[in-house]
């Protein structure tokens, strides 16, 4: 599989850490989540994602009338099972269906809801990473155990509930809200933000190692079909 990232000029020569402008941190008391977050938009708002490979290419864009009920009982390929209590408000029991499809290539995440199970779709592989067992009770859906990874097989299951929240927030209920970056790759902020935008594209604004209170968010989680 062969990716690539271009920026958005006349000239495209493939980018590197060395070529992309400061990228700055905000601390706590200059955000809203009261930690240190690096503001990434320079890069994830700003460049164009394309793949030298035609099926990832084609996969990237296929979601347009997909309801994910293909997906359903795929077994993600890391066999890790963590436990988890994330919880979302829902407008009564929430209905199986779509929770996000991507639209263009810089969406790197599809999202669907079925059988009590949020299943998180590598979008240019079509290939599910994550699915999310749930409990659904009256106008609340609780996360209650995730079985996959989202970046590896060594992944902390801290941060495979960070993201799956991450992807939740900034996907399904288009919020704006720092994506979890694994524990050291902050000392080189520009690799942070190529990191950002390789894992969620333009969907991730601000980046962050910090762990974040995981508040129930106001926006209700709604599925379409």
């Amino acid at each position: 599989m062969a990716w690539n990232w271009f920026k958005k000029r006349k000239t495209q020569p493939e980018p590197g850490a060395s070529q992309l402008p400061p990228i700055r941190w905000l601390e706590p008391a200059d955000n809203p989540w009261g930690v240190r977050v690096l503001d990434v938009r320079t890069v994830t708002l700003s460049w164009i994602a394309t793949s030298a490979d035609p099926l990832c290419a084609r996969n990237a864009v296929s979601y347009g009338s997909d309801d994910g009920t293909g997906f359903i009982g795929a077994t993600p390929a890391s066999p890790v099972v963590s436990s988890a209590r994330i919880r979302y408000r829902a407008d009564g029991m929430l209905a199986d269906g779509v929770l996000f499809v991507p639209s263009v290539m810089e969406h790197k995440w599809a999202i669907y809801f079925h059988r009590k199970h949020i299943i998180f779709v590598r979008s240019w592989l079509r290939q599910v990473f994550v699915v999310a067992d749930t409990q659904g009770e009256a106008d609340e859906v609780i996360i209650t155990s995730l079985q996959g990874t989202f970046t590896g097989k060594d992944e902390p299951p801290s941060f495979t509930a960070r993201v799956a929240d991450y992807l939740l927030r900034s996907h399904a209920l288009n919020l704006v809200y720092p994506a979890p970056l694994l524990s050291g790759i902050e000392a080189d902020p520009q690799k942070a933000a190529l990191w950002c935008f390789s894992r969620f594209g333009n969907k991730a604004q601000y980046a962050t190692p910090h762990e974040l209170p995981m508040a129930v968010p106001d926006k209700p989680l709604r599925t379409y079909a």
